[in-house]
C-alpha cells in the first residue's frame, strides 16, 4: 500500500528538492594539491578557500565514469524502508549525465522522488556558477578551527549562504589539508522548498571509490506538515570508469559456444567515446 496518496504525493515530491545534491557528484581522485601542505600546518581562510576552490575546478578533469548508487525512504521511526530504489548515473565531466533506475522497490512514489532528484541533479551542474557549488559565489567562509574526521584534522568551514535558497546548505564544511576535498558537509537547508516543510536536515560524506573521489553517503532528514517526518538515504555502491568497462568487453576468440559477451550502457559507451575524442591528440 502506498504511504503518499493525492494531496500527499504533491506535497512529498515539492520536498523531493531537499536531496539534490548540494555538491557535485564527482570530485577529482585524491590527487594533492600543486602545493602540499604539511597536516600541520594551518593556513589563513582565503588560502584554504582558494585551494579549494581550485580542489573544485580540478575536479573538472577526470575520465568518463558510471555511479551505481542506493537510495532509500523512510517514514518516521521506521526501520524498513519505504522505498529502495536503485540508479546508474552515467557521468562525462564537466557537466554532461545520465541516468536510468535498474530497480525499484516498494513504495512507487519512492522512485518518482528519485527521478525527480537525479534530474535536479544533473541541471544543477550544467550551470555555471553551480548553484549548489562549496564556493564564494555562493557562501561567505569563517574558519572554525581543525576537526577530525575519518582519521584526518580538517579544516572546519562555517558555511554561510550568500543567498537564502534550497539549493544552499547553512552549516560546517570538513576540508582535506592536503588535496583541499570536501569530506563532508553537515547543516540544514537555507530556505524550505515548501511551506509544506518546516525543516531540513542533512549530512554528505564524500570518499574514493574505484579511483573517484564522490559522495560515498548521505542522509536527508525532512519534517514535513501534515505528514510527519521523512528520511531519505543515498549510498554509493560501485564506481566504474570508462577504462574497465572497455577492458571487461574487450575481444576475445570466438566459438560457436560462446554467449553474446555482456555490454555497457549505450549512454555510457557513447561518453566514453566522447571523452576520448575530444582529449585525442
Amino acid at each position: 500500500m502506498c504511504l503518499l496518496t493525492g494531496p500527499q504525493r504533491k506535497i512529498w515530491l515539492s520536498v523531493a528538492a531537499f536531496f539534490v545534491a548540494t555538491l557535485p557528484i564527482v570530485a577529482h581522485p585524491a590527487d594533492k594539491a600543486d602545493s602540499p601542505t604539511p597536516r600541520v600546518q594551518n593556513l589563513s581562510l582565503d588560502e584554504i578557500v582558494n585551494r579549494m576552490e581550485e580542489s573544485r575546478l580540478r575536479s573538472k578533469i577526470t575520465p568518463p565514469f558510471q555511479l551505481t548508487r542506493e537510495y532509500k525512504m523512510f517514514h518516521g521511526d521506521d526501520r524498513r524502508p519505504a522505498s529502495d530504489v536503485t540508479a546508474e548515473i552515467n557521468v562525462v565531466p564537466p557537466s554532461q549525465r545520465d541516468f536510468k533506475i535498474v530497480e525499484s522497490k516498494g513504495n512507487d512514489r519512492g522512485e518518482k522522488v528519485v527521478r525527480k532528484i537525479l534530474e535536479h541533479e544533473a541541471q544543477a551542474e550544467k550551470v555555471h556558477p553551480s548553484p549548489t557549488a562549496v564556493t564564494r559565489d555562493n557562501y561567505d567562509f569563517a574558519l572554525a578551527g581543525r576537526e577530525d574526521f575519518e582519521g584526518v584534522s580538517c579544516y572546519l568551514l562555517e558555511l554561510k549562504p550568500k543567498r537564502q535558497e534550497p539549493s544552499l546548505v547553512e552549516g560546517r564544511a570538513w576540508v582535506d589539508p592536503e588535496t583541499f576535498a570536501v569530506r563532508k558537509i553537515e547543516g540544514k537547508m537555507s530556505k524550505s522548498p515548501s511551506w509544506w516543510v518546516k525543516e531540513v536536515n542533512l549530512v554528505i560524506n564524500f570518499g574514493e571509490i574505484g579511483g573517484i573521489w564522490t559522495q560515498t553517503a548521505s542522509r536527508a532528514v525532512a519534517d514535513v506538515r501534515v505528514i510527519g517526518k521523512y528520511t531519505v538515504t543515498g549510498q554509493a555502491l560501485t564506481v566504474q570508469t570508462a577504462a574497465s568497462v572497455a577492458s571487461n568487453v574487450a575481444p576475445q576468440k570466438k566459438s560457436s559456444s560462446d554467449a553474446a559477451p555482456a555490454c555497457p550502457p549505450r549512454s555510457f559507451t557513447e561518453a566514453a567515446h566522447s571523452f576520448a575524442g575530444s582529449h585525442a591528440s
